[in-house]
């Protein structure tokens, strides 16, 4: 039996127990890894080598800077602000909320994100009974995940796709404002949806249940934390200086060449650490070590399907589908579509994990622009809020006691619009040849 066999039957193993979900994610793919390492489809170097990469410090280093942003109540404050200037009217409350909740969930942790946003809607709507907890938490909830997709270090999706580019295409990958045109853009599409299309759609579907009124009883009596003036500025002035040094890590790496974004996240986590906006204790404990372990895993399993031939493979099967004169535009919706599918009921990531490495090898051998897809997908794979399985961040949103049907019939038609609208925009930002 040949590599590249070989590695896909190890990788359609993996693809399995991910779809199982009774495992681990971050076990499921070190026996992967493993199972390549011992059938020497991939070296211990290469298998190994993203566990020490700048994107795995990126991850687990803003984990550390978004705990800090709401354990000094920065968050939190910028929040309120914004939604008390809707002063009562339920549409401008939701349309504030989900434009301030996209805008925080760029930067920030989206789960860290809609969690906080939802202790604030939810005493908005005990104390005023003009807002509907259910009219607003959907939407905000999508906003927490839309969000995500607008900056490179939103969501982990963008993080995974940008370890996989890299790997493919020998260190280059995205910046932090790749996805920033087409993922602001999408987060005004869903300001306005939710504030005009959303907002009578919502009551029409949700507005005559029993439940409508339906606001959840905190058990816990405790007093609001009363955070440090101080230190919510100190860390506002931190988070600015990050964004600040990520725009310039191009520049500054000609001067100092080990210096990248993982470097300026490592700067900032010990910033945080260093000026008490976070103790070291919690500092560890806001990392998501199944999370990291996964996708360096992930990574060692991608550079066994490349380095085997198993995904040259596997995409010259999938071409024989659809014909080799297959134009670009053609080839780009067809994966389009598949991605936005998977994602409503499978891990953005491990969709992105699934599929890109396919798409890397298909349009290399005929041609295309590989970035260019890698940036369309990876958006696409970012924006699943159409069932509650997609992602835990719109599952987090059955707090609301929502059907699982109400996550379609809401949430489907921006599915619908926001696939539309990349399939119009990619092409033009990031020709497909």
């Amino acid at each position: 039996m040949s590599d590249a066999v070989l590695s896909l039957i190890i990788f359609a193993v993996v693809v399995v127990l991910f779809i199982w979900n009774k495992l681990a994610t971050s076990t499921v793919a070190l026996l992967g890894l493993v199972a390549m390492l011992l059938t020497n489809i991939v070296s211990f170097s290469d298998g190994f080598k993203n566990f020490g990469g700048s994107t795995v410090l990126l991850i687990c280093a803003m984990m550390v800077v978004g705990q800090a942003a709401f354990n000094t109540g920065l968050a939190q404050f910028v929040g309120n602000k914004v939604i008390q200037l809707a002063r009562g009217n339920e549409r401008l409350v939701i349309m504030l909320s989900t434009a301030i909740t996209a805008i925080i969930s760029a930067f920030l942790s989206n789960i860290a994100t809609l969690a906080i946003m939802i202790s604030i809607l939810t005493g908005i709507a005990s104390s005023n009974k003009k807002v509907r907890f259910k009219n607003v938490i959907m939407p905000v909830s999508m906003a927490a995940v839309l969000g995500g997709s607008a900056t490179l270090i939103g969501s982990t999706t963008q993080l995974t796709a940008n370890g996989l580019l890299e790997e493919f295409l020998g260190g280059k990958g995205f910046s932090l404002f790749t996805f920033s045109v087409p993922g602001f853009l999408i987060i005004l599409l869903l300001v306005l949806y939710v504030g005009f299309i959303g907002y009578p759609l919502g009551k029409k579907i949700w507005g005559r249940d029993e439940g409508y009124d339906f606001v959840p009883v905190s058990k816990n009596e405790e007093k609001e934390p009363v955070y440090n003036k101080g230190k919510m500025i100190l860390m506002a002035v931190i988070f600015l200086a990050t964004m600040v040094l990520f725009v310039l890590a191009d520049v500054i790496k000609e001067v100092i060449p080990a210096f990248n974004v993982g470097v300026v996240a490592l700067i900032s986590a010990l910033a945080c650490v260093l000026t008490g906006c976070i103790t070291h204790k919690d500092a560890l404990k806001s990392i998501n070590w199944n999370l990291a372990i996964w996708f360096c895993a992930c990574l060692g399993i991608a550079a066994g399907l490349n380095s085997s031939g198993g995904g040259e493979m596997l995409a010259n099967w999938f071409v024989g589908l659809f014909g080799e004169n297959i134009s670009a535009f053609g080839l780009f919706a067809v994966f389009m579509v598949l991605v936005t599918v998977l994602t409503q009921f499978l891990s953005n990531s491990t969709v992105l994990t699934i599929v890109l490495p396919i798409v890397f090898s298909i349009t290399e051998g005929l041609g295309y622009n590989t970035f260019s897809f890698a940036v369309g997908l990876t958006i696409a794979a970012a924006m699943a809020v159409a069932t509650p399985l997609a992602n835990t961040t719109i599952g987090m949103s059955m707090v609301a006691n929502y059907k699982f049907s109400d996550y379609f019939k809401y949430a489907g038609p921006i599915t619908l619009i926001n696939t539309i609208f990349l399939l119009a925009i990619i092409p033009l930002l990031f020709p497909l040849v």
